[in-house]
């Protein structure tokens, strides 16, 4: 593997996902294909050394619950990021509806990607902006997704300033996940935020789902604030990214 590719291996009989970090040639991602998944440290370190050998710099983790992350400690790497975990516990949907009005939200297109890249980029610090691979891998992250926009009401006559908010909802199992969620900075405070998520969790509920997640850093205040509006509850133990220097 080459720096800037993306591939799944066996390491010590797990299978991991490394590979870029949104694109960086520098910068690598090591994750396991699987939520909960516990690592070995001399998995871990087989992983890094495989990296480093493709001629990444550094290398960052997944999201992983804070009290499990002894043997990536072990393995070197550090503390990078501290997030939020919420959980939304499906019930007081229909309060969330009144709050969301009439807006609008209908199914992105893939003409909708150019707009749906510039507004996340407009809304995230660099660290976490989505490449179109990155919006692929959110797709893909569960069995079932719904990617859904608001703007843009003459679907096939769109201009790239139509978006004006995005979200991908994730279904697995009774498990829903929120996987992103931005809303042009003009049009915040006017009920899209609302939308979007009343849509995404009403999807899930229609499937079962029992409870949904989503995470936010620690120091982004507004999103936390927003997330239990609508009836996210923090969870008591957050999640963390890991990094690790791979020069030598």
């Amino acid at each position: 593997m080459s720096a800037g590719g993306v591939e799944l291996i066996a390491v010590d009989g797990q299978r991991l996902r490394v590979g870029s970090w949104r694109g960086s040639a520098r910068l690598g991602y090591l994750a396991p294909p699987a939520e909960g998944t516990v690592l070995p440290v001399s998995t871990l370190r087989h992983a890094v050394g495989h990296l480093a050998a493709a001629g990444y710099e550094e290398v960052i983790t997944g999201a992983v619950p804070e009290t499990e992350i002894g043997d990536l400690l072990d393995a070197g790497f550090t503390v990078r990021e501290r997030l939020h975990l919420l959980t939304h516990p499906m019930t007081h949907l229909d309060t969330l509806r009144s709050t969301a009005g009439r807006i609008p939200t209908r199914r992105a297109r893939r003409a909708d990607r150019g707009p749906v890249l510039e507004l996340d980029h407009l809304c995230f610090q660099p660290f976490w902006r989505l490449d179109d691979d990155a919006l692929e891998e959110s797709l893909v992250a569960t069995p079932v997704a719904r990617f859904r926009v608001t703007g843009g009401a003459r679907p096939f006559r769109l201009s790239r300033e139509a978006v004006t908010g995005y979200s991908v909802f994730g279904w697995s199992g009774d498990r829903g996940y929120l996987q992103r969620l931005a809303v042009h900075p003009d049009q915040r405070g006017r009920g899209l935020v609302e939308a979007l998520i009343h849509d995404g969790l009403s999807w899930l509920a229609r499937r079962g789902v029992r409870a949904t997640v989503v995470n936010t850093q620690e120091e982004n205040h507004r999103a936390l604030r927003v997330y239990q509006r609508v009836g996210f509850v923090p969870e008591p133990h957050g999640l963390v990214v890991l990094s690790a220097d791979l020069r030598p």
